[in-house]
């Protein structure tokens, strides 16, 4: 036997033992008969291990069906490390915990927790932080190992639908009574705190770029990242149409621009935390980036977006059911800069909303 195939099989029987021992240590689902009544219902666990921005603003919608559905109940989330602060200032969130806080849940007496993980995939992760919570009614998708950690599973979705609305279905199969908005309706959440948005202005002015400017997110993981020059070119065609631009990214985008004529009219921004970063692009007359964090934010504060997918599914991530976005699609390769030419220039077109 090779060294790598032994490594794989020492891998994968370490986590069947690990999954093993969860199992036997956290407890047990019990069977439930019927609904949770939504009077009896003082506190919910949201739980939602990974760790992405736009995975967690999807979740969003669902934090307002739970406190639709079950009024009287404390709403806290648990979520990895990062991006705790997109849901600062949310009226739906009482309180955002992270792992710090899983040796004390149980302590807090919820009354439900939901896995939140995505409903194609079972998460062992996800599944025992939920578990972990010593809710009386564990919540979640019926796949994988769920049944060994959950008690009460709704069915997976056998259609194709937007991830926000996978989410919602959650609720709606906690609290098939309430009267709950319809999937078309569902819409994500940013919300902002005294002076945010203020500041935010302020940001935007001293780059120089007004309400028409255009921010291109050059930021994407692996195979969605595009070249810096495919960017730097349309933000030229902006600049061209009367319009400035400003180069969005993190440290790394920066370094790949380094040594790069920037074309007068395109600014690159500086770095910012996430809130700032909220509170700068919210300005825009839209965004252009790959399927990204920042493009679900930009969707979030209802700032005019163009998505290009593709590696990704635009009908479980994008926003191109509302007329506010363009959504688009190359399956298996990049974007023409003709291609995200035409799709801007129509989005811009448009009266500002």
């Amino acid at each position: 036997m090779k060294f790598k195939d032994l490594g794989k099989r020492l891998e994968t029987g370490g986590k069947a033992l690990l999954r093993g021992s969860l199992i036997k240590l956290l407890p047990k689902p019990r069977p439930h008969h019927g609904p949770p009544d939504p009077a009896q219902i003082r506190r919910i666990l949201a739980v939602r291990h990974d760790a992405r921005l736009g995975n967690l603003l999807l979740l969003t919608p669902a934090l307002r069906l739970l406190k639709i559905a079950f009024p009287a109940a404390r709403v806290e989330v648990l979520i990895a490390d990062r991006y705790g602060d997109a849901l600062a200032f949310n009226p739906c969130v009482d309180e955002v915990l992270t792992a710090k806080s899983l040796a004390g849940l149980r302590l807090r007496g919820y009354d439900l927790a939901f896995d939140f993980s995505p409903q194609h995939a079972f998460s062992l992760s996800s599944a025992v932080w939920t578990a972990l919570s010593g809710a009386k009614r564990r919540i979640g998708f019926e796949r994988g190992d769920a049944a060994k950690f959950l008690d009460d599973l709704a069915p997976v979705p056998v259609v194709h639908a937007h991830e926000t609305a996978n989410l919602a279905g959650l609720v709606r199969h906690a609290a098939p009574a309430a009267a709950l908005s319809d999937d078309s309706s569902l819409r994500t959440e940013w919300h902002f705190g005294p002076g945010e948005k203020e500041t935010g202005q302020k940001t935007w002015a001293s780059w120089d770029l007004d309400r028409e400017s255009v921010a291109l997110f050059l930021g994407a993981r692996a195979e969605k990242r595009l070249d810096p020059a495919w960017f730097l070119q349309l933000g030229e065609r902006l600049v061209r149409s009367g319009r400035k631009a400003v180069l969005m990214g993190g440290p790394a985008e920066r370094k790949l621009l380094e040594g790069r004529a920037i074309p007068q009219g395109v600014s690159v921004a500086p770095e910012l935390a996430l809130r700032p970063f909220a509170a700068a692009i919210v300005n825009a007359r839209a965004v252009l980036s790959a399927d990204t964090g920042p493009i679900a934010l930009a969707a979030a504060l209802g700032v005019p977006t163009v998505q290009l997918f593709s590696h990704t599914e635009p009908w479980r991530f994008g926003y191109g059911h509302r007329p506010e976005h363009r959504v688009l699609e190359t399956p298996g390769r990049p974007a023409t800069i003709d291609e995200a030419w035409t799709a801007l220039s129509e989005l811009l077109a448009k009266p500002r909303g």
